[in-house]
Parts: C-alpha cells; structure tokens; sequence
C-alpha cells in the first residue's frame, strides 16, 4: 500500500512537472511572439535607393529618402507643418533677421560614437554653401561662426523668412561629422562603414541603386524607433509597387500614388492611404540659353499650344490641380499671391502665327524625358501639340540618372517634360530654385533662364516680413515669367502616401517618409 502511494505521488510529481514544462513552453512562446512583433522588418518599397551616402555630391530627390534615415537636421517640420527644434534644442533670431544663433543638444553621438558639436554644425553648412545641388539655398547666408562647442551663429547678408524651412529638410541640411568625412575623404558615403550619421537608423547592409537594410539606432537622442528593422527597396515600376503592396511584399510606398490607382488602393483592406497637397509641379522646361527656344516667341508658342487640362487628365487621371504659374493652388503655404487664370489660353492659331513669325515652320526637336510613368505620355501629347504648330517634334525617353546628368546638370536639351519636388512648402524655393541666375544648372534652374529684374524681385521677397507685401512681390516675379515663358507649369498631383494597416503613422507626418513616424500597430 506504501509503495503504491509512493508510485501515485511520484507520478503526480511528473505530471505536474510536465505541466509547468508545458506552461513554461507557452510562456516562451507568448514571449517570442512579442518579441518577433517587435523585431519584425518594415519593408518600404522607393523609387531610387541611392548610390550615395555623400550627402552633399549626391543628386537629391528620391535618393534623399535613404539618406534620411541616417542623419538629422537642427531643425524639423512636425506633423503640423511647424518647424519645430531638433539637433538644436531651441534658436533665436535677431530683430534685423541677419543672425540665427542655433543652441545645440548636449549629448547628442553620431553612430561612431562621437559627439556632435558646434563644429560638426559649422562644417554641414560650409559643405551645403559649397555643394553645387544645395547652394542656392544659401545665397542670403553670409557664413556660420562656432561660438562654443554647443552654439553656432548663421550671419545672413540679407534677410530670409523661408531660410529655417530649408533647414528643416534633410535634402539641403543634414548634419555631418566633420572628423568621419575627413577620415574617410573620397570614400565618404561610399560604404557601410564609412557613413555616420546623427539620426534614428544605423545603415547595416547596402546594395547600391537597389537596397538599403536599417537598424534602430538604441542611442538616438529622441528615443529609440519603434520599428526596430526596415528595409528599402527599389521599385522603379510604381504598378509593380502598388501589387507589392496590395500582397504584403511590401509595408509601405514612399512615393505618389496614381491617379489611375486611387480607389484600386483606397478599397484595398489591408491598407491605409492618405492624400494632401502636393509641392510637386510636373512641367515642360525650355533651354533659354542655347537653340531654338532662346526666342521667347518659340516659347509663347509652346505655351499657347499645350493643353495643360489634358496633361492633368492623363497623367494623374484629374487627381490634381491645374498650374497657373509654379507655386499655386497645392502644398505651398507661405507666400502665394493666390492669382487667378494668368497662363495663356490652348489657342493653336496663335501659336503657328509665332512660329512662322520666328521662322521656325518645319524645325527638328527633341523632347527629353523620363522613361517611366507618366513622363512618356505627357511628351507625346507635347509631341502632338508642337507637331500641330508646324514643328518636327520627337520624343527621346531616358534613364533617370542619365536624364539628371544631360538635362540638369549638362543642359544639353531644347526642351524637356520633368518634375520639380520641393522639399519645403515655401514660394521661396520654388521661384528662387528655378528662375533666380544663382540658381543656374543642377541645383533646379535648369531651364538656364536669367532675368535680373526676377533676381531683384526674389532677393526682396526673401526679407520682406509682411506677408501680404511677400506676396505682391511673387505677384510682379509671376508676371514677368508669363512673358518669357523659361517653363510651362503643367499640374500639381495631389500627394499620396499607401501603408498597411499593419502599421500606425502620424497622417501629418507620412509626407516626409521617415520611418521614425512609424510603429506597429501589434
């Protein structure tokens, strides 16, 4: 009788034993599962991965998207559209508007482990100031002076009201380390190991042109990134993206949806879309440097021909606006003068009358342009609209980084169909980006237009502090665009943003594809 009680207790023993294995084991699992959530990859799918990490000798644009991630700015735009402190803690501007003194975060390290400093500060805008794409943007500035290790002065040779919003893009403003670009010299931004960088990720692994794979950076002044792993990648094809996302390939697009995709994605379950007002103007540049469109009736003509409505209906499917000059009607919030049907009517008469009146009946040209989506159609109503005003016209589609390297940076084109992507919503950028003679060649003016009553006119708005009085400037630079017609504003797409629901993201925020505004939703 003992020894069954025995053998009874002792299985008794086992049992339970068993059972707190077996409870031990789902334990694990619930805690795996956790962890797996918070481990779990967030794979964005971009136009271009870039092919360099050297901010300010890199073509910017969708390539900026990378390079974001990695660095940070001293100021910041919220998901209000406020520019709020960053790397600097707070700044304060003079009465005069001609000194901004930047008070920097104590503490802050870069991926290698160093602090970033006064001097760190000093050496990015030296290197922006210098930079062939970024320059423009600091015309106004005089220099940047270290007053200590934790505060820089930016002196201004005239006043800028919409200088703080180039600041607080990454695209004209990242934050380097002085002692890892010189390290590094030529190879700076060439490798994994030689890119350092202030901001929320830490570059792990990257494939040129194709790939970049993120780490949380632990150390990161703002907190640690809720989304520990991401990935981009490239998908050139915005169709091929939209399935990845449709399928889960993909977590979300950082780039413009479609119009002819809208409700194809709204209606999808698994996916969030937000749209707002885009500062993207797709248009048509004319070389008014060299060949046939430095006759400015050539130019009226073009304008006259093209039927801007039509562009807007088939490259977007209407999902948009309407171009009456650059910086109407969308995303830009300071400084436009709001003016109503300033371009020239579709009058085809008219514009074979200016043809014939430059002798230009029966002229060869090439429309350069994007290879991709929707570049090729909007050339080829371009095409048919000169063809009908007695020109020869033919459509040359390229590569991206070709197209970059000839139009924008050689100017070797006579007229083109492209986009400009401002990466502020000020008129400032826009109008001085493209039209201003400091702004000739890569950095935006690539219609090589130089007026210098516009560069009179846009040094003014820079430092006038009335807003109504900024705006009657930007009135007048329109006016006088209308009459030498450097480009054709076409249509401004409504911005769109696609991400699963899989994740959560601040709607103000999505705009500016940081992947620090996303966590997941489990």
């Amino acid at each position: 009788m003992k020894r069954k009680m025995v053998l009874l207790l002792a299985a008794l023993m086992i049992a339970l034993f068993a059972a707190g294995c077996g409870g031990n084991q789902d334990s694990g699992s619930t805690s795996e599962q956790t962890q797996s959530a918070a481990d779990k990859e967030m794979v964005v799918g971009i136009p271009k991965v870039t092919d360099s990490f050297d901010y300010y000798n890199t073509a910017n644009g969708f390539e900026s998207i990378s390079m974001l991630q990695v660095y940070d700015t001293l100021v910041i735009k919220d998901s209000d559209g406020k520019t709020v402190p960053s790397l600097a803690e707070k700044y304060e501007i003079s009465p005069d508007g001609k000194t901004i003194t930047f008070y920097l975060r104590k503490g802050v390290k870069f991926s290698d482990g160093t602090e970033f400093k006064a001097s760190d500060a000093k050496y990015s805008i030296d290197q922006a100031m210098a930079s062939s794409w970024t320059s423009w943007c600091y015309v106004s500035v005089q220099d940047c002076q270290i007053v200590d290790d934790y505060t820089i002065k930016i002196n201004m040779k005239t006043p800028n009201v919409g200088f703080l919003e180039y600041l607080a893009n990454c695209m004209y403003s990242a934050m380097l380390s002085e002692n890892a670009v010189k390290k590094y010299g030529a190879d700076y931004g060439k490798s994994v190991e030689a890119i350092v960088g202030t901001g929320p990720y830490i570059l792990k692994e990257w494939k040129p042109g194709q790939e970049c794979v993120y780490e949380a950076n632990p150390n990161y002044f703002k907190g640690a990134p809720a989304v520990k792993k991401a990935r981009l990648k490239t998908i050139t094809d915005v169709n091929a993206a939209i399935i990845a996302l449709q399928t889960g390939e993909i977590n979300a697009y950082f780039n413009d949806i479609p119009g002819i995709n809208y409700d194809a994605v709204a209606q999808t379950d698994k996916l969030n879309m937000v749209t707002y007002p885009s500062t993207i103007l797709f248009q048509c540049m004319m070389n008014t440097k060299t060949g046939l469109f430095t006759d400015v009736r050539l130019r009226q003509a073009v304008a006259y021909a093209v039927d801007r409505q039509q562009m807007l209906t088939v490259g977007v499917e209407g999902k948009g606006a309407v171009a009456d000059y650059p910086g109407n009607r969308q995303g830009y919030t300071e400084g436009d003068p709001v003016l109503k049907d300033t371009w020239y009517p579709v009058d085809l008469e008219k514009a074979k009358q200016l043809v014939k009146e430059a002798g230009m009946e029966g002229k060869p040209v090439t429309i350069k342009t994007y290879a991709t989506d929707p570049y090729p159609k909007l050339a080829t109503i371009l095409q048919d609209a000169l063809t009908k005003i007695g020109l020869k016209a033919e459509v040359l589609q390229m590569e991206r980084s070709a197209f970059i390297d000839d139009v924008t940076v050689k100017g070797n084109f006579e007229i083109a169909v492209c986009r400009w992507a401002a990466g502020t919503k000020d008129m400032d950028e826009i109008m001085f980006g493209s039209f201003a003679t400091a702004s000739i060649g890569p950095a935006g003016n690539w219609s090589l237009y130089s007026n210098p009553k516009v560069d009179e006119l846009l040094v003014q708005a820079q430092g006038e502090t009335d807003p109504e009085a900024r705006k009657q400037l930007y009135a007048e630079v329109i006016k006088i665009l209308d009459q030498d017609v450097p480009e054709i504003p076409l249509y401004y797409p409504n911005g769109s943003r696609a991400y699963s629901k899989e994740l959560v993201a601040d709607q103000g925020s999505v705009e500016y594809d940081r992947l620090f505004d996303y966590s997941w939703s489990n």
